[in-house]
């Protein structure tokens, strides 16, 4: 069964919201609502669904872990902290660092082996291998013949 996808232009609401409300409560947002995980963005080709996530300063894959669960992508790591400095020197952070757990729904089942990724300036790519939406099942019959 396909879900159906939703009709919201993300873009325009965006737009509008910030009409709104102004730079002001974002700016003010950032210290509110700290940021939970790295941002990521999802893109639909042809044959794959890409999955790009910003994760800059790794520099080892020890410090990031992806898994599958049911039709979810799961990311989890740890963001090294690429400035030192201390509480009293810092005036504003919105940039994520720390231990994170993201868990990205894939809009279709998949396996491990249908996922590849790779690392590079500062950018994760999963790429996850898309089926067709339908397969057909051979049937064997057998035919009593009198």
């Amino acid at each position: 069964m396909k879900e159906k996808q939703s009709q919201v232009n993300w873009e325009k609401f965006s737009k509008t919201i910030d009409q709104v409300l102004g730079q002001d409560f974002w700016d003010d947002m950032h210290h509110v609502i700290p940021k939970r995980g790295p941002a990521y963005d999802l893109y639909d080709a042809e044959n794959h669904l890409i999955v790009i996530v910003d994760l800059p300063g790794l520099v080892s894959s020890e410090h990031l872990t992806l898994k599958q669960n049911g039709t979810n992508l799961i990311l989890e790591g740890h963001v090294p902290v690429a400035y030192q400095a201390s509480d009293q020197q810092t005036l504003h952070k919105e940039r994520f660092q720390g231990h994170y757990k993201r868990t990205i729904r894939i809009p279709f089942h998949f396996t491990p082996d249908e996922v590849t990724s790779s690392y590079k300036n500062g950018l994760l790519e999963v790429r996850i291998l898309k089926h067709k939406d339908e397969d057909t099942i051979p049937i064997h019959m057998e035919v009593n013949e009198e």
